[in-house]
C-alpha cells in the first residue's frame, strides 16, 4: 500500500473510481481498515490523529455546554454518563445545530427533516442483524443511500458494533470494536480516500468535520458552521 500510494491518488483523483472499484483494485482497506488512517495520513500530514484527540475532549463537552446554555430541549439531562453516550447525544445535536439545507437540489435533492437528517450519517439496527442484509433491497431507493454511512448494530449510547456501508457499492466494512467516535473518523477519511462527496443532506456537519480536523472548510465558509464554530470558542 505504501508503495502503490502515489499511483493510486493519482488513479482515483483522475479517474474517479467508483467506491467498488478503488476497493475492487485494492482489497486491503475493507480487511484492514485502519489503512484509511494511514492513507488519511499521508494525504494529510499531521491530522491523522485529531479527531480522535479533539472531539471527545474538546468538541463534545462544548456541545454540550452551549446546549446546556441555550436550555437546548434536545439536550436531555441524564445524570452522570458514559462517552459513548455523550458522543451520540453531541452527534445529534450537531444535525440540530447545522440541519439538512437545500444546496443540494440540483444534486438530486429530497427533502429531509432535522429529526431524520442523522440516519444519513448512523442507521441503528438490532444486535444480531447479519452485515449481508445490510446490502439488501433496492440500490439508490433513497438519496441517502448513495453515500456510505454508519450502522450500528446495538445501543450507539452504550456497547455497540458499527459497520461502514456503502449499499450502492456493495460494500460493508466491519470495523471491530471500535466506539463511535472512532467509527465517525474511519467514515470521513474513507469518504475523502475515495474522493467521495459528502451527503447533500449534512453538508454543513461534514464541513464541521473539517475543522475539527483542522482543514480549510470547503465550498466556502457556511454562515450556519462558522456561526456554531464561534459560539463554541466562545465557551469557556
Amino acid at each position: 500500500m505504501e508503495k502503490t500510494f502515489t499511483h493510486r491518488r493519482f488513479w482515483i483523483s483522475t479517474k474517479r473510481p467508483t467506491a467498488e472499484e478503488i476497493f475492487q483494485q485494492y482489497p486491503r482497506f475493507i480487511d484492514l481498515p485502519y489503512l484509511f488512517d494511514v492513507e488519511f495520513g499521508r494525504m494529510f500530514p499531521g491530522k491523522e490523529d485529531l479527531f480522535l484527540r479533539k472531539w471527545e475532549g474538546h468538541f463534545v463537552p462544548k456541545l454540550l455546554k452551549v446546549a446546556t446554555l441555550e436550555n437546548d430541549p434536545n439536550l436531555l439531562s441524564a445524570g452522570e454518563e458514559s462517552d459513548e453516550s455523550l458522543c451520540f447525544k453531541a452527534l445529534q445535536l450537531l444535525t440540530h445545530y447545522l440541519p439538512p439545507t437545500a444546496s443540494g437540489r440540483a444534486k438530486g435533492w429530497t427533502k429531509c427533516s432535522v429529526k431524520s437528517a442523522l440516519s444519513h450519517i448512523l442507521d441503528m439496527k438490532p444486535t444480531g442483524t447479519s452485515i449481508s442484509s445490510l446490502l439488501e433491497g433496492s440500490l439508490g431507493a433513497a438519496v441517502g443511500d448513495h453515500q456510505p454511512k454508519l450502522v450500528c448494530l446495538g445501543d450507539p449510547r452504550s456497547t455497540a458494533q458499527y459497520i461502514i456501508v456503502a449499499k450502492n457499492d456493495k460494500v460493508a466494512i466491519p470495523l471491530q470494536d471500535q466506539g463511535l467516535t472512532c467509527a465517525i473518523d474511519k467514515l470521513f477519511k474513507m469518504l475523502w480516500v475515495c474522493n467521495m462527496a459528502y451527503p447533500v443532506q449534512l453538508e454543513s456537519v461534514y464541513r464541521f468535520f473539517e475543522h475539527v480536523y483542522d482543514m480549510p472548510i470547503s465550498g466556502g465558509k457556511r454562515s450556519k458552521v462558522v456561526e456554531l464554530i464561534a459560539k463554541l470558542q466562545a465557551v469557556a
